[in-house]
């Protein structure tokens, strides 16, 4: 094969066109070899499978080593980033090549300043009168009274209508213009070496439900520490629980993703420097002030995803596929959410890794380490099977200290109620399409055979254990009988050698 000089020159060179974008030639990671469900079905530039931007123009392969850099990648370089880090503009659909360099924080203004919370109080009140007629000018102060308004044991979400609930509103509202940045399709963010990071804000690769982002591929980029500065309480969640806004990435109303050889983690601001602020029984360890939310969570109608070779660790609430029980045509639909994962180092997670509503979803060759003895991100539980998950999960080892049992791998939670009728009512679906299926082989826990099937099935009988759980793509209404090689080629490896060789290959600078 005849190679041209410009191909070659695409190959080797990183051309730099932007402020903020650092020269010279790099080793170059390719957007190419996408495995499983991201290499199936036709993308929307009509080739197969995920290609993010490979054979992006000279013109749309940038070096990045800014915030404002990796912006005006996003926006084909057209975007206006006001002085206090809000911005604007039209996502360039095109294909592109962004580089990451070094680190970059997503929580600064246009000067590139680290904001604090009062920083987002200051600016909300400068933007928006309604704000300002709040009265408050610190957060320290709306914190206060935030707290002493709604101590447990009260049981109400706080009305928007409040004064001080309306204040960490408006500054939470106006921190979520400056720390999200949304990739558009046809998109390759891929770091540059072992330093690439992407700090204090969320990746989210979401389009709507009429017109979806497809064809986006992150590979060797570390990301950390998605704080939100006004987490809310709601007591009304599971008996009361402090929820926070940002994933590190965030995959909604996306098709064609491919996540590969990345690190994700909380980083140096760990979740015991935020412990309860009220007592007794509220405060253990599930009433701590969560500042972080998920490491990527996959809803929404998300589909053709794979994970593949990630390190996850020292987080909470991991990894969320299907956002609610509720399944709908436009959001979590169970013909949808299909994802593989395999060869990810899940490492002192808490919970969710993942967590799965309604998803097709394939784990093979994963590690699990941590511990259910500790006091900073103690083991909760592995796999969790939601709604109407079809889960088939191969060769996967799990070495938990702590005196781990079966039941420390997987649990579940689905509910024969409104939740499954409503589903089977959708046009297209039925009640086999809406129902949890599982099937396992080879799984081991600290080095003995465990059955995640029957542990499941175990912890809700609603939970079917079957060799063919997922829905076949003549019959998807029917009742499951395909398998993941009925939908692409893959190889799975022996568990023997995976605690130490999946922890060798995976996260950023493993490629």
């Amino acid at each position: 094969m005849t190679i041209s000089k410009k191909q070659l020159c695409q190959a080797l060179c990183s051309i730099v066109v932007m402020a903020g974008a650092s020269p010279g030639v790099h080793a170059q990671i390719s957007s190419l070899g996408a495995t499983d469900w991201a290499a199936t079905g036709t993308n929307n530039l009509g080739g197969t499978g995920t290609t993010g931007g490979n054979g992006a123009a000279a013109a749309k392969t940038y070096t990045v080593s800014t915030r404002a850099g990796l912006i005006q990648a996003l926006y084909g370089n057209t975007a206006t980033i006001k002085s206090d880090g809000s911005f604007s503009g039209t996502l360039d659909n095109s294909k592109k090549i962004i580089y990451i360099s070094g680190t970059i924080s997503l929580n600064q203004n246009a000067a590139g300043t680290e904001l604090t919370a009062n920083d987002y109080v200051t600016y909300a009140n400068a933007a928006s009168s309604t704000c300002a007629g709040y009265g408050y000018t610190t957060f320290d102060r709306i914190w206060q009274d935030y707290l002493a308004a709604y101590k447990p044991p009260y049981a109400k979400v706080p009305p928007s209508t409040d004064p001080v609930e309306a204040a960490r509103a408006c500054a939470s509202n106006h921190m979520k213009k400056n720390v999200v940045l949304t990739v558009p399709s046809n998109t390759s963010i891929i770091g540059n070496g072992s330093t690439a990071k992407i700090i204090h804000g969320t990746l989210m690769i979401s389009g709507t439900s009429s017109a979806p982002v497809d064809n986006v591929v992150i590979r060797n980029v570390a990301f950390e520490d998605a704080f939100d500065f006004f987490p809310a309480w709601d007591p009304t969640d599971s008996g009361g629980r402090w929820n926070s806004n940002y994933d590190t990435v965030s995959i909604q109303y996306a098709t064609h993703v491919w996540i590969d050889h990345c690190t994700f983690s909380d980083g140096a601001r760990t979740d015991d420097q935020f412990p309860s602020v009220w007592a007794a029984p509220y405060d253990g360890d599930l009433y701590h002030v969560q500042h972080h939310d998920g490491l990527l969570d996959i809803t929404k109608s998300a589909n053709l995803v794979t994970v593949s070779y990630n390190h996850l660790h020292d987080h909470d609430k991991s990894m969320l596929m299907g956002g609610t029980d509720t399944a709908s045509l436009t959001a979590e639909n169970p013909g949808v959410l299909k994802t593989t994962f395999h060869h990810n180092y899940f490492q002192n997670l808490v919970q969710r890794k993942p967590r799965v509503r309604y998803g097709m979803v394939h784990l093979y060759n994963n590690y699990f380490a941590g511990s259910n003895s500790v006091a900073l991100y103690n083991w909760m539980v592995g796999l969790t099977s939601g709604q109407g998950s079809k889960l088939y999960v191969e060769n996967n080892v799990f070495n938990i200290s702590g005196g781990a049992t079966a039941s420390d791998t997987i649990g579940a939670s689905v509910s024969s109620g409104s939740a499954l009728t409503n589903c089977a009512a959708l046009s297209g679906m039925s009640t086999a399409r809406c129902s949890p299926y599982i099937f396992d082989s080879g799984n081991l826990l600290n080095g003995a055979p465990v059955n995640l099937s029957a542990t499941a099935h175990s912890a809700n009988s609603l939970v079917t254990v079957t060799s063919t759980p997922w829905s076949s793509g003549s019959n998807p209404a029917g009742t499951p009988s395909a398998t993941p090689a009925s939908y692409y080629t893959y190889s799975v490896d022996s568990t023997t050698n995976l605690a130490t060789a999946v922890p060798a290959a995976a996260g950023v600078g493993k490629l």
